[in-house]
């Protein structure tokens, strides 16, 4: 698969579904980070255009057939506007704490782990499942500067190695696109002016792909942009239109390859037959949170779910361009989701798992996978249920 970089070249609006018409005082608000569905059907759309930059119909059938994964937020590179870094939703089995006393640069990272029950405490969890928390009570708050998004390379030691420890959240990562509000005024056609006598104002709010870090000036800001991997054979460099307001993106193909996976990763997984999944986009399962498609037996293994860390659910919907009318709602498992898994069989049949499922999506339906919901990586977990102390 080719990684091309989408990068807006104004605040992009990925809608939240909220009335937006033409009324005075309407509002179009953007998601905080656009569904795999935005970044997928333009990929689609941009591979099906003809010679005159327009989408032919009859290419539909063929381009619900591309693959596409992701999209990521990644950093570009001030010159040549290729990846320099990788950003993933933080893993929902991490937890930040405040230091006592305060300090507004570092922070304290708890793992949250499968806890077992103390005697004769229960659960309504279905399937004997194990609630997931800090094994040991901790009175310090929450950090109010958790970064959204984590930088691939802490990421990875998360993955390899995780572990309670003091951090700086700088090292961790940053927040992503920051929101962009702007007032706009309706226009008379006939005199190009402000239409004064409606009074018809209207706000937009998008996201503006810039990272300033905290302390730089204006001039250390970093460029960010959204990364797709696709088979789509007709894609070509340009700007287009993407998102609500039709707001302007260029595309440029990259010369990188989606993060791979690291054979220390692979060996210990095999070793310990057992394992975390996290998502790095939503995921669409027929049972809710709860997957089918991955919990099948494939490549000699057969998963088995323990438990599982998630923050809520997200709703999707959209607009359906073959049928013509709204695509039915939703309920997706967030990204960063983590699910704990017990993997049944050999070593050698767990290492040829795993290669299937790294960077691959794993909905339950066949569409969503081609669609890019479900994009996954997998972490160390040792089989253990930790104690409940209190």
């Amino acid at each position: 698969m080719t990684v091309w970089i989408i990068e807006p070249r104004d605040p992009l609006i990925v809608r939240d579904g909220r009335p937006f018409g033409p009324v005075p005082g309407a509002r179009a608000v953007s998601l905080a980070f656009p569904f795999p569905s935005t970044t997928t059907g333009a990929v689609r759309t941009r591979d099906g255009l003809d010679a005159v930059s327009r989408f032919q119909p009859s290419e539909i059938p063929r381009v619900k057939q591309i693959y596409v994964r992701g999209p990521l937020l990644v950093e570009l590179d001030a010159g040549t506007g290729d990846v320099t870094r990788w950003l993933v939703p933080a893993p929902a089995d991490a937890l930040l704490l405040d230091l006592e006393p305060a300090d507004t640069t570092r922070a304290i990272l708890k793992r949250l782990v499968p806890l077992q029950l103390p005697p004769g405490a229960g659960t309504n969890l279905p399937e004997a499942m194990a609630l997931v928390g800090m094994a040991r009570r901790d009175p310090r708050k929450p950090c109010g500067k958790a970064p959204r998004y984590w930088d691939w390379g802490f990421f990875e030691q998360w993955l390899l190695d995780p572990h309670d420890r003091e951090v700086p959240l700088a090292d961790l990562g940053h927040n992503g696109p920051v929101r962009d509000a702007r007032i706009h005024v309706s226009i008379r056609p006939e005199t190009q002016t402000a239409d004064e006598e409606r009074g018809a104002l209207f706000q937009t709010r998008g996201l503006e792909f810039t990272h300033l870090p905290e302390g730089r000036a204006l001039s250390g800001a970093r460029r960010l942009g959204l990364a797709v991997a696709t088979d789509g054979p007709n894609l070509k460099p340009g700007i287009a239109p993407l998102g609500g307001e039709r707001r302007l993106v260029f595309w440029r193909q990259s010369g990188k390859m989606l993060p791979s996976l690291p054979d220390a990763l692979k060996e210990k997984i095999a070793a310990l037959h057992h394992c975390r999944l996290i998502l790095l986009t939503p995921a669409h399962f027929t049972a809710g949170w709860k997957p089918a498609w991955l919990l099948e037996g494939r490549e000699g293994v057969v998963p088995s779910l323990r438990a599982v860390a998630l923050r809520g659910c997200q709703t999707v919907s959209g607009w359906d361009f073959e049928k013509g009318k709204p695509k039915p709602t939703r309920r997706l498992a967030p990204a960063g989701t983590v699910y704990f898994l017990k993997l049944d069989g050999d070593s050698a049949a767990i290492k040829r798992w795993v290669d299937t499922i790294w960077m691959h999506c794993v909905s339950d339906g066949g569409q969503d996978r081609r669609d890019g919901f479900g994009l996954a990586v997998l972490g160390v977990w040792d089989g253990t249920f930790h104690r409940m102390e209190v």
